[in-house]
């Protein structure tokens, strides 16, 4: 639980108490999920939270024209909900795994009985949500400009998207064709061979 611990901490530059942190972990069950696996498949009622411990999840859904496309990623540290949590809607998005990953599952029950105990916990979780907002504000830049400048973005602020994630999701989450996609990054391995040879 140590590594999961660092990566909670390093999500925000807010931290929690050790004391809360281990009630939080101690709450939380393993998740093992499979390549391609769906942790929330879209339509479902899922009302726990989850905390990515390692891999990629993503969350996907189908436009008007029933094309699989990409809206967010969650990376380790990460903390996800899907709107049943707190609506009591259905899933809209389905929450995918990209290679294998396993989360940390902790009941909706568990969770809020926690945030009543816990004025700690109740700030570090405000804390989060603000993030996420901000994230979703990030993600508009990143998904805004030229399909170079998309692609660089995503170079800059999520690196590790482009080892874990498939070209084809990548491409949808920016907007941008699979084939440029695939050219841009076959670019980018040739330019650090390059740079490694010199």
């Amino acid at each position: 639980m140590e590594t999961l611990r660092k990566l909670i901490d390093a999500e925000i530059e807010e931290r929690m108490q050790d004391e809360t942190m281990d009630k939080f972990l101690g709450l939380m069950t393993e998740v093992r999920l499979k390549n391609k696996e769906l942790l929330i498949p879209y339509g479902s009622m899922d009302t726990n939270l989850y905390v990515v411990k390692e891999g990629v999840i993503r969350f996907a859904y189908f436009d008007e024209e029933s094309n699989d496309k990409t809206f967010a990623f969650a990376l380790p540290g990460t903390l996800m909900i899907c709107n049943s949590f707190y609506l009591r809607e259905p899933s809209f998005f389905n929450y995918e795994s990209c290679g294998e990953s396993v989360v940390m599952k902790i009941t909706k029950a568990d969770f809020e009985e926690l945030l009543r105990q816990s004025e700690d916990f109740e700030r570090w979780m405000l804390r989060i949500h603000m993030e996420q907002v901000w994230d979703l504000e990030k993600k508009a830049i990143r998904t805004n400009g030229t399909a170079k400048e998309r692609f660089q973005a995503i170079i800059r602020d999520r690196p590790v998207l482009l080892q874990k994630v498939p070209i084809k999701i990548l491409a949808s989450y920016i907007g941008i064709s699979q084939q440029y996609m695939s050219t841009m990054k076959n670019k980018l391995v040739i330019k650090a061979r390059k740079s490694t040879e010199e």
